[in-house]
């Protein structure tokens, strides 16, 4: 009986040592591989006409431009400033009724919300009123009176 339990034993103390070299291998092994990661493409915002802007434009003064910022991304994106894009309708404006020749009679005030741009949510919407952002000289024809404008607008950095 006293072989028989040193023969136990001896089958404990070598099973316990083979789980604590498989334990010892496993905590000690070193790997490598390797491994891709894609980004996803990103979207540009889009910017629309707004609501009704609170203050109107006047021959020599300043009025507003209302804008809607939309963002496709699943992501917040940041927009530094909005510029006139001049790259669109009349040097980046547009009138209604036709007859308003808007020659030199509008300038637009490039806008960064005093530097700090504005966060636009995630497949979220920004509705913007910049206020005295729109300047109409003195020598804005008779027909530009009443008149609706589109001024065309880019999102910067």
């Amino acid at each position: 009986m006293v072989m028989r339990r040193k023969r136990v034993a001896a089958v404990i103390v070598v099973a316990v040592l083979c789980m604590a070299a498989s334990a010892a291998a496993y905590f000690t092994t070193a790997g490598s591989g390797s491994g891709t990661a894609g980004l996803g493409s990103s979207r540009p915002v889009t910017i629309a006409a707004g609501s009704t802007p609170s203050t109107p434009l006047v021959p020599g003064g300043d009025g507003d431009v209302t804008a809607r910022i939309s963002n496709p991304n699943p992501y917040a994106v940041h927009v530094g400033s909005l510029a006139l894009d001049a790259s669109q309708g009349t040097d980046g404006f547009d009138a209604s009724p036709p007859g308003c020749n808007l020659g030199d009679a509008l300038a637009f005030t490039t806008q960064t919300n005093g530097g700090a741009g504005w966060e636009i949510p995630a497949n979220g919407t920004l509705d913007l009123d910049l206020a005295g952002s729109l300047r109409m000289t003195t020598d804005a024809s008779n027909a530009c009176q009443g008149a609706r404008f589109t001024v065309y607008l880019g999102a910067g950095p």
